[in-house]
């Protein structure tokens, strides 16, 4: 059995590093959610106030309803990416077809073109056919941008796994269904949560398409803060962007918790095969 090697001085020094990079931002937008009046070149405020926070939760600030908002549309843009981008990555990473990178192509289509294009396009579109100011609507706009990263993380997954797994299980008499949540599930479950958090992500993040496609009628956390930023009241805008962060937060959470136990479960199975088979060579 081979030995885990503990990380280096220097390994640690640089994951140390980085760390200090990533949480570094995060001291000037704590600082400014307490502040009245900080003048340059002062390192400090001059003066403190919890007015910001105050604001923030109080019935003018509307955050609990920005969060909501941003929270329902998300997981309607995950539903949306879930029914439509795992078919799409298993058929492009899977079969062969003419016209294959003219489809794979259009689907990575939102990363390359300017986003407001396709927004106003889509603006038009929804008008003709009465479907705004709504939840769906909105989703729809971010499901647009969403899904060509959701679907290049789950194309490469198929193509790590092949088609070798699925083809013995059919030729043994397993069901499409079965194929798919017994084997091909599990194995696509580490991109599948990837996917999951760079969507919702995100969806959180969207100011323009939510704006649009609601009629400027719904409050998400971008929209809230985006005239306070606008005004320059950076008070307001660190409390709200330190509340924006925390679903965020609790998103990477459950990633890397749902990663740990998928990881457990799988050296656990692999664990259970090794014994088998030793069991049977022992035996014979």
């Amino acid at each position: 059995m081979k030995r885990i090697k503990s990380p280096g001085i220097i390994t640690v020094f640089f994951v140390m590093l980085f760390s200090l990079f990533l949480l570094l931002p995060f001291v000037p937008l704590i600082i400014w959610s307490f502040t009245k009046y900080w003048p340059w070149p002062l390192l400090l405020p001059e003066k403190w106030s919890m007015d910001s926070w105050r604001y923030l939760f109080s019935a003018s600030g509307r955050a609990g309803e920005g969060l909501f908002n941003s929270l329902i549309v998300a997981v309607l843009t995950l539903v949306g990416n879930m029914v439509l981008g795992i078919p799409a990555a298993r058929v492009l990473a899977q079969n062969e077809f003419r016209g294959k990178m003219i489809v794979f192509s259009i689907l990575l289509a939102p990363l390359f073109i300017p986003y407001t294009v396709s927004i106003m396009g889509m603006y038009d579109f929804a008008i003709r056919l009465d479907f705004i100011n709504d939840y769906l609507s909105v989703a729809f706009a971010h499901l647009i941008i969403t899904l060509p990263y959701f679907v290049a993380t789950i194309w490469f997954q198929f193509r790590l796994i092949g088609a070798k797994y699925q083809e013995a299980a059919a030729s043994l008499g397993a069901s499409v269904s079965k194929i798919f949540f017994w084997i091909e599930w599990p194995l696509l479950l580490p991109a599948v949560l990837l996917g999951s958090f760079l969507v919702m992500v995100i969806s959180f993040s969207q100011y323009l398409p939510t704006w649009i496609m609601s009629g400027g009628t719904m409050l998400t956390i971008p929209v809230v803060i985006f005239p306070f930023a606008s005004s320059g009241n950076s008070s307001i805008v660190s409390a709200y962007s330190l509340l924006f962060f925390v679903p965020i937060l609790v998103l990477m959470l459950v990633y890397f918790l749902l990663m740990r136990i998928n990881s457990r479960k799988q050296f656990i199975n692999r664990g259970e095969d090794i014994a088998i088979r030793t069991n049977k060579h022992s035996n014979q």
